[in-house]
């Protein structure tokens, strides 16, 4: 399809979806980024300068996207005063302008996507490959029993719970020759 009617697919399928204004003046905009990491859906969250066309930080969380843009701003800010008495650089916020932290209240659970949570149920929260425990949200690797280099695919029957070390030690090997070979040696 040509863009004169109504655009390739590829456009419009990976299109950002702009969120909100910031900076005191409204000069910067969060945009998110639907991508694909590590065979995974996910979503990229970055602060733009629309005018510029430049990108301040990207991040795979909102408030790190921030701190990264605030860290470019206050460095260029910085860098640029230095050599400029004149200038002044926008600001996402100011400090004194983002709310305070409520005492005694806990950080929200970080979110655990769909397919790592299928993943963990379908291993019953332990290793495929050594039996270890794993905890949802700690750090474990999902494991293509069957790698894709030997072109396995990323369906949930090829997925399965591994912890760090067993992972890492299987490298491209299928499931099998790990259990038959990796392990025993």
């Amino acid at each position: 399809m040509s863009a004169s009617k109504g655009g390739s697919a590829p456009a419009i399928r990976y299109r950002p979806i702009y969120g909100g204004i910031f900076g005191k003046s409204g000069e910067y905009i969060m945009s998110t980024m639907a991508c694909v990491e590590r065979g995974l859906h996910s979503i990229r969250y970055m602060v733009l300068h629309p005018k510029s066309g430049g990108v301040l930080s990207v991040a795979n969380d909102k408030s790190e996207a921030l701190a990264q843009a605030r860290r470019v701003l206050k460095a260029a800010a910085q860098l640029t005063s230095a050599n400029d008495d004149v200038f002044a650089q926008g600001a996402l916020w100011a400090e004194h302008e983002l709310p305070e932290p409520v005492p005694g209240a806990t950080a929200r659970p970080k979110a655990v996507p769909r397919r790592r949570r299928e993943v963990f149920d379908k291993s019953e929260g332990k290793c495929f490959y050594c039996g270890k425990v794993l905890s949802l949200d700690g750090k474990w690797h999902i494991e293509h029993q069957m790698p894709r280099a030997l072109m396995g695919p990323d369906e949930l029957i090829n997925l399965v719970a591994a912890c760090v070390p067993c992972n890492l030690a299987k490298g491209d090997s299928t499931a099998l020759e790990f259990l038959a070979i990796g392990r025993s040696a």
